[in-house]
């Protein structure tokens, strides 16, 4: 397995955003969708568990990650595949 399939393909600057993003009192929507497009892609490239890699690079745990996500589907930032 290459590196490549371990860590999300994200920039210095991309995780910079993100953090600087989530400074504050509350969870904004841009920072969801902005989250929620990188996890997204990181599952698209094949990472394996992409929330823990987020968390790391954010600082926060990795169910922290998985409640933003819940948070982005709950505002209408993923589009949901129908069954």
């Amino acid at each position: 397995m290459t590196d490549a399939l371990r860590a999300p393909q994200m920039t210095d600057a991309e995780i910079e955003e993100l953090r600087d993003l989530n400074r504050g009192p509350r969870v904004n929507h841009v920072f969801l969708a902005r989250l929620a497009a990188h996890y997204i892609q990181a599952e698209i490239d094949g990472v394996i568990n992409p929330a823990r890699h987020l968390a790391e690079y954010l600082g926060v745990q990795r169910q922290t990650v998985l409640t933003y996500m819940r948070m982005a589907r709950r505002n209408g930032l993923i589009i949901q595949k129908r069954p």
